[in-house]
């Protein structure tokens, strides 16, 4: 395949492009990914979790799973994920913000968001998103719940409960996600403070067949 598109979002940023029906997106690293799919014709017709679990009858996307929207069109399908064997991608938890870690800290459980460092974080992944998606017009309350690509989220059956856990790839391994029609893709390179690493830069790539 043919690199048409190369670019690297830093840590807790975020990042957004359009792509067309057969292109390929490549996203390599070794934190966690917060990540959003729309059609481009219409963006309403956005990543829907539920549908998508549906589907394939899992709550995590695996190699060969389709992303689908709330109407169960077909966005994407997962050709290829680095992390299989390794640990999960997480389509329970939702995404970080600097409201969520406001709302821990007067709860007394800033610890279970934040690793080490207790300062409430100035953004995290619903401002990034909400900026990557901004130039498009989509403003917070467009934006889906997304796929948290290498959170390897540990849940309990027989509470349901969610535990994060510190599985992350030891070096960046990448997802590989066919267009199946054209879209725009955003993702928030997660600011992961729950992490030891505590979030690290992530490249994506846009592929021609």
């Amino acid at each position: 395949m043919r690199i048409v598109k190369r670019e690297v979002a830093p840590r807790n940023s975020g990042w957004s492009s359009d792509i067309r029906a057969g292109q390929v997106l490549r996203l390599e690293a070794r934190t966690i990914i917060d990540f959003v799919a729309f059609d481009l014709h219409q963006f309403a017709e956005c990543f829907d979790q539920a549908r998508t679990k549906e589907a394939s009858g899992c709550i995590y996307l695996r190699r060969g799973d389709a992303v689908l929207s709330r109407s169960s069109k077909h966005l994407m399908t997962m050709l290829a994920d680095g992390f299989e064997g390794l640990g999960t991608h997480d389509m329970q938890f939702g995404m970080c913000s600097r409201a969520r870690h406001e709302r821990a800290a007067a709860e007394g459980r800033l610890s279970e968001y934040l690793h080490a460092e207790l300062a409430v974080p100035t953004h995290g992944c619903a401002e990034n998103l909400t900026a990557a998606c901004a130039p498009w017009g989509i403003p917070y309350i467009g934006i889906p719940s997304p796929i948290n690509f290498f959170q390897n989220m540990a849940i309990d059956q027989a509470t349901g409960r969610m535990q994060r856990t510190q599985v992350r790839p030891d070096t960046p391994v990448a997802v590989d996600l066919l267009a199946e029609r054209d879209l725009l893709v955003a993702f928030s390179a997660c600011p992961d403070k729950a992490s030891r690493t505590g979030g690290l830069e992530v490249v994506a790539s846009i592929l021609d067949p």
